[in-house]
C-alpha cells in the first residue's frame, strides 16, 4: 500500500475509533468488537502505524542511495542537484512521485518548502523560479492593460519615491511648480519651488489555486502548457482587473477610483446606454497634450457595435465618418489610438464602458522574485488531484495626484477620462 495511503487509512482509524469512544456503554455488541478491534495492542492503529514506519524508512533509505550516488557523482561535477528538469513538466511528475511515496528525486530536496512529504502531511514543494518565470513573462506580453502600466520591480515589500505633484498648467506651477522665465541680458530670474508628493506603495497579495489530475499528471507536455497558461490567465485577470476597478484597499487602486478621474458629462436629453461623437470628442479633449500619442481606448465589448454607426454630418444630405475607424489591418482607432474590449470595462451606459487613458501614467510596482510557485496533493487527496498555487505580489496607482488645471481653459485635464453614466 501507498504512502499516502496508508496516512489516510490512519486518519479514518482515528475518526472512527474517536465516533466509537463517544457511544460509551451504549456501544452494540458489534460496535464494541470493533472499537477493540482499532485500540487493542496490535490492533488496527499499531499495524496501520507500524506500516507506516515501515514505509518511510524504505523511502529514506531510498533518499540516502541517492544523495550517495549523487555524491560519487560530483566528483566529475556533474550532480543531479545542479541539473534543472528537462521540462516543467517533468519536474511536476517527480513531485508527484515523491508525494506518493514511489521514490524522491535528489534535486526535489533544493525546492522543498519546509512542509515535503518526509516532515508532515501539509507538504509542498516550491516551483524553480525558471519555471515560474515563465507565468510572470506570459502575463507582460499579452496582457493588454498590463503591458501599458510603468512598472518598477522592488526588493522589499514597500517602496516610497517622490512624483512631481503638478495640479496646474499656469505660470508658476507647471511640474510642481517650475516657472520659466524670458529676461534681458544680465537679468536674474526669481527662484522657484517645486513640490513634490511622497508616494508609499505596499505590494499587495494576489493568488490562484488550481487542480490537476493524476492522469494528466502523467503527461508531462500537457502539463508545461496547461499549467502555465492557465496561471499566467488568471493571475494575469486579477490583477488587470484591480488596474481598472481595484479600491486600493487589498488590491491595487484602479483608475476608476483614482482622485484624477475626469468624468466627461453626458449631453443634453441623450439617450440611455448611448455613445455620441460628441462624448468621444469631448473626451479626448480632457487629455493632455502629451498624453495623447500614447493614449489608447479600452471599452465593453457592446460598445463596438455603437461606434460602428458613429458619423457626422458634413453637409446636406450627406455624412461623412471622421474620427472613428477601422484601419488597413482591421483596427479600430478613434483619433488615431486603438480600440481595445477588455473584459473589466464596465457595462454599456455607465462610467467605466468607456475609458481613454494614458497607462504609462500608472505606477505598478512587483515584486522582484516573480510568481512564486508551490504544489502539493493533500488538499484534494481523495480526489486523486493535485494542487498548485501561484502567488503574484504587486501593487499600483495612477501617478497624477489630482486633475489638472490647464493654462487657458476652464476644463481640468487628466491622463485617464471616462464617460459618465448615461441613463
Amino acid at each position: 500500500m501507498r504512502l499516502d495511503s496508508l496516512r489516510q487509512r490512519q486518519k479514518d482509524l482515528v475518526t472512527e475509533g474517536k465516533t466509537l469512544a463517544q457511544l460509551g456503554e451504549q456501544r452494540t455488541p458489534e460496535q464494541a468488537t470493533r472499537y477493540a478491534a482499532i485500540t487493542a495492542e496490535h490492533g488496527d492503529l499499531d499495524k496501520t502505524a507500524a506500516d507506516i514506519a515501515a514505509a518511510e524508512k524504505l523511502i529514506a533509505t531510498e533518499k540516502a542511495m541517492i544523495l550517495a550516488d549523487d555524491a560519487r557523482v560530483a566528483v566529475v561535477h556533474d550532480r543531479a542537484v545542479d541539473k534543472p528538469w528537462g521540462s516543467f513538466g517533468l519536474f511536476l511528475q517527480s513531485v508527484q512521485h515523491a508525494h506518493s511515496g514511489s521514490g524522491i528525486d535528489v534535486r526535489l530536496s533544493a525546492a522543498a518548502t519546509g512542509m515535503g512529504e518526509q516532515v508532515g502531511p501539509d507538504g509542498g514543494y516550491a516551483i524553480p523560479k525558471v519555471y515560474a518565470d515563465g507565468i510572470e513573462k506570459m502575463m507582460w506580453e499579452s496582457g493588454q492593460v498590463l503591458s501599458r502600466v510603468s512598472d518598477r520591480p522592488v526588493s522589499g515589500n514597500v517602496m516610497v519615491f517622490n512624483v512631481i505633484d503638478e495640479r496646474s498648467r499656469v505660470d508658476g506651477s507647471r511640474r510642481g511648480g517650475v516657472l520659466g522665465y524670458w529676461t534681458d541680458e544680465g537679468g536674474t530670474p526669481t527662484a522657484t519651488q517645486v513640490k513634490l508628493a511622497q508616494v508609499e506603495m505596499k505590494l499587495r497579495k494576489v493568488a490562484a489555486l488550481g487542480y490537476m489530475t493524476e492522469e494528466l499528471m502523467q503527461d508531462a507536455p500537457t502539463l508545461d502548457a496547461e499549467l502555465t497558461s492557465a496561471f499566467a490567465e488568471e493571475l494575469l485577470f486579477l490583477v488587470e482587473d484591480a488596474i481598472i476597478n481595484g479600491a486600493g484597499v487589498v488590491k491595487p487602486l484602479g483608475v476608476l477610483n483614482a482622485p484624477c478621474l475626469v468624468s466627461v458629462s453626458k449631453e443634453t436629453n441623450q439617450a440611455a446606454a448611448s455613445i455620441y461623437t460628441t462624448n468621444l470628442s469631448k473626451m479626448w479633449a480632457r487629455l493632455p497634450a502629451r498624453s495623447k500619442a500614447g493614449a489608447v481606448w479600452f471599452i465593453n465589448v457592446d460598445v463596438e457595435p455603437q461606434l460602428d454607426e458613429l458619423t457626422i454630418p458634413a453637409g446636406t444630405a450627406a455624412v461623412q465618418p471622421r474620427f472613428v475607424n477601422y484601419g488597413p489591418t482591421g483596427i479600430l482607432t478613434i483619433k488615431g489610438r486603438p480600440v481595445i474590449p477588455i473584459e473589466f470595462a464596465a457595462s454599456v451606459g455607465t462610467v467605466g464602458d468607456i475609458i481613454l487613458g494614458d497607462f504609462s501614467q500608472y505606477r505598478l510596482i512587483r515584486k522582484d522574485s516573480g510568481v512564486q510557485q508551490a504544489s502539493s496533493i493533500h488538499v484534494r487527496f481523495t480526489s486523486g488531484e493535485n494542487t498548485f498555487r501561484a502567488i503574484y505580489r504587486v501593487d499600483g496607482q495612477p501617478l497624477p495626484r489630482t486633475a489638472i488645471t490647464p493654462k487657458n481653459g476652464a476644463n481640468t485635464l487628466s491622463p485617464f477620462v471616462v464617460l459618465a453614466t448615461r441613463s
